[in-house]
């Protein structure tokens, strides 16, 4: 006899419709199902037991017709309303809650322990108890009143709980780890900042964000009321400039950074008077490392000057390969396969042809 289970995923949803073959306490060997649930994959495997739902694939194919929705309880399992799911963690959940009348609430924080992905099977269009329909509501055509009644088989009378709260908005947790060949602290620094709901790295030693792809996957990543978690400074950032820069970047998201080491959290609206008091002299001291580079750098160029060593920057085409693309443009050829060919754009290959040939010819000998 075929046993069929829903496997679910690390937060509760569920993964795929699949046949148990040895069930245990801690494992159980698994085949997942193949050609949309017609048969079964070759291979089995082994998962944590505490992952298998057995249902008889009932919750895969409720959340398979709806996966977008899905169903609020409380304590005791009973549904408090239907959700329309945005984002999902290992402990908050961003969703709406369903009002009636085709109305949802703002997305809001739910606790992800409290939400069973069943496509919003089990509160079906349930209005909940805590909601207070307005006067106009009352008036409305038995019709219309029916499309906010719950499916078939559950009851509009949610048990009487206080309306989800919202008032003080809480995001997600962030971490954004940085390890090089010479500081490899991965684990101290996984330590250091605890728990979060997602991770970001880069393991390598780079001066620059351009060359750090999970810190800017990671500032991609953040929405308002997110918090990034980092270990210290200097593994956010390997100058002053860069790391005004990266903060004033995140808290522009409404989201905050919060280092470990520092005891330090910078946010839009922080009441920290030593986080504040940090941002300005952070600001003060990028804008002096800025003027130092450039300093160095006019001086490094006067004296390269002085010694005839400075030659500006590298041309992107010599005048060799400026006549032969003139050569080959003359004689009928496409400038977009020749500027290919050179390896340049095609402006860089307009702008040298132009330049080139307002130069006076030389006299003849």
């Amino acid at each position: 006899m075929v046993r069929v289970a829903t496997l679910l995923d690390e937060f509760g949803r569920p993964e795929d419709k699949v046949q148990l073959i040895r069930r245990g306490k801690i494992n159980t060997r698994i085949l997942r199902s193949t050609d949309y649930g017609r048969s079964w994959a070759a291979v089995s495997e082994e998962v944590p037991s505490e992952r298998i739902l057995l249902d008889d694939g009932q919750r895969f194919a409720q959340h398979a017709a709806s996966p977008k929705h899905a169903t609020h309880v409380n304590s005791a399992g009973e549904p408090r309303a239907r959700l329309d799911i945005q984002r999902v963690s290992s402990t908050v959940t961003k969703a709406r809650v369903y009002l009636g009348d085709k109305k949802w609430t703002p997305v809001q924080d739910v606790a992800t322990s409290s939400i069973i992905f069943d496509g919003g099977t089990r509160a079906g269009w349930m209005i909940p108890s805590w909601h207070q329909p307005s006067p106009a509501d009352d008036k409305q055509p038995d019709s219309q009143k029916r499309e906010t009644a719950p499916a078939p088989g559950y009851s509009a009378a949610a048990p009487s709980v206080p309306e989800l709260q919202a008032a003080h908005p809480v995001g997600q947790r962030f971490s954004y780890i940085r390890v090089s060949s010479a500081d490899q602290n991965l684990a101290r620094q996984r330590e250091m900042i605890g728990p979060v709901d997602k991770e970001f790295l880069d393991k390598l030693s780079a001066r620059s964000r351009a060359q750090r792809p999970g810190l800017e996957n990671c500032i991609d990543y953040l929405r308002e009321h997110d918090a990034l978690i980092v270990a210290s400074i200097d593994r956010l950032a390997r100058s002053l400039v860069d790391l005004r820069m990266i903060i004033d970047k995140i808290t522009a998201k409404g989201a905050s950074v919060h280092f470990v080491k520092e005891s330090l959290t910078f946010s839009q609206d922080s009441t920290d008077p030593r986080a504040t008091l940090m941002l300005g002299i952070l600001g003060s001291f990028a804008e002096f490392e800025r003027a130092i580079i450039r300093e160095r750098q006019s001086e490094g160029i006067a004296l390269a000057k002085k010694a005839g060593k400075y030659k500006g920057r590298k041309r992107a085409l010599t005048l060799e390969k400026v006549e032969e693309a003139r050569r080959r443009a003359d004689s009928g050829e496409a400038k977009v396969a020749i500027a290919r060919d050179l390896g340049v754009s095609r402006a860089t290959l307009y702008r040298a042809l132009s330049v080139t040939a307002s130069l006076p010819e030389s006299a003849p000998e």
